[in-house]
């Protein structure tokens, strides 16, 4: 007897049993209409914090992040957009070429061997007297800065759009060598971001010398805005200094979700538990450590070890060590306030970190799309520390574990749980 194959069945009732599979299946995951998705980041440019914004609209902090990647990859698609278009209307072909971080290699003119810059795109033609010293005050200023980190600074601090080839020209002009890095390597790096403020924060510890007496300098830093949120220098590298460290760090800026080292023996040991262990648990803060041999993972703060290194320890020869603390509290300072960070659209980490990276970068924008018609306007672009009225944000609304708490200087006022 022969049997019927399923392709015997008739039409409609094949159709008929796939609708009922694709019903008793379950959905991917949670829809969101676009009105909502609208709404949610219009509270985030408002300034609320996603932790915030996760316990009033039930959403994750992990799909906001997504959300405000996406509309930043869009805006900077129109900027680019915006960018080539009038790069066409002047004939400005050549200066659409930029350069890496230190000055990559030459793009030829296929524009196919070579890896183009991170920088953002934009093009400009000819650079004036008053541009020239500029670029040149920052170079004396800051030995290490490359084309492209300079190119960053003059846009941030004063709306200039100057390509980064006409800052390598003027660099070569007065004597300075330009280094070529390629960027091969990096492209086997992973990279990650905390999706927002004290979600994550990386230590480490930088070991030189002041003539016979050997320092360290701990480093604690915020990965989402590069902020150096604690610093503390001493004579020896133990589990008390690394706590000392943290616990100013916190008393100033809050408590972070989680931490991440490397396997120093003042985070980890291996026959007791560190007082810096005890510490974490202590506070609940999560503890990662990086894979041994793998500097890469805490790559954000060794790029700021090495930038002190060769802007200052290298640099300069002090007397005492109160001389090198006072040294490296004022390039902290600059760094955190006035030092346009390429990793983060080049904004300053005081910009990400406290929430104006948005309003800044959007005065950026319209400041420097306008400089060749008003080449006049060469105020300095404010941020969260103005040079003129000294103003600092001090005064912070924090969720913690449903409980707001008022932080002002260090001090922490408790306002009691969060009432819906």
């Amino acid at each position: 007897m022969a049997h019927a194959s399923k392709n015997s069945l008739p039409r409609k009732r094949r159709e008929k049993k796939r609708a009922k599979r694709r019903a008793r299946a379950p959905k991917k995951g949670k829809r969101y209409s676009k009105d909502f998705k609208k709404e949610c980041l219009k509270l985030l440019a408002e300034g609320m914090t996603m932790s915030a914004l996760e316990q009033l609209r039930g959403v994750s902090a992990m799909t906001l992040w997504r959300w405000t990647k996406e509309e930043e990859r869009k805006k900077k698609a129109f900027r680019n957009q915006d960018a080539e278009a009038t790069s066409e209307g002047t004939g400005c072909a050549a200066c659409g070429e930029e350069l890496d971080v230190q000055g990559s290699e030459d793009v030829g003119e296929e524009g196919s061997a070579q890896q183009k810059s991170r920088a953002p795109h934009d093009n400009i033609e000819g650079v004036s007297d008053n541009e020239v010293s500029e670029i040149i005050k920052l170079k004396k200023d800051h030995p290490a800065m490359g084309p492209a980190q300079i190119r960053a600074q003059l846009k941030r601090f004063r709306g200039w759009r100057i390509g980064v080839r006409s800052i390598a020209r003027v660099l070569k002009k007065n004597g300075y060598r330009v280094e070529h890095r390629s960027a091969r390597e990096d492209k086997a790096v992973q990279r990650f971001e905390a999706p927002y403020p004290n979600d994550l924060w990386m230590m480490d510890a930088l070991s030189f010398r002041v003539h016979e007496l050997k320092l360290y300098l701990h480093l604690v830093i915020d990965d989402f805005s590069r902020f150096i949120v604690g610093h503390r220098m001493s004579e020896q590298v133990t589990s008390d200094e690394a706590v000392a460290t943290l616990k100013e760090a916190i008393e100033k800026h809050g408590k972070p979700q989680r931490l991440l080292t490397d396997r120093g023996s003042q985070f980890l040991a291996v026959r007791k538990e560190t007082s810096f262990r005890r510490f974490l648990e202590k506070e609940l803060i999560d503890h990662s450590v990086s894979r041994p041999y793998h500097p890469q993972t805490l790559g954000k703060v060794e790029s700021i070890n090495r930038a002190i290194q060769k802007e200052l320890i290298y640099v300069r020869e002090f007397a005492s060590a109160a001389e090198t603390k006072t040294a490296i509290d004022d390039w902290v300072d600059r760094f955190n306030f006035r030092r346009a960070h390429m990793g983060i659209d080049g904004l300053t980490p005081a910009d990400r970190y406290f929430g104006l990276h948005r309003r800044v970068l959007a005065e950026v924008q319209a400041r420097s799309r306008r400089r060749q018609s008003q080449a006049s306007l060469d105020s300095p672009i404010p941020g969260p520390v103005d040079d003129m009225t000294g103003v600092l944000e001090v005064l912070r609304l924090v969720l913690v574990d449903d409980q707001i708490e008022l932080r002002f200087c260090g001090a922490r006022v408790g306002l009691g749980p969060v009432t819906s």
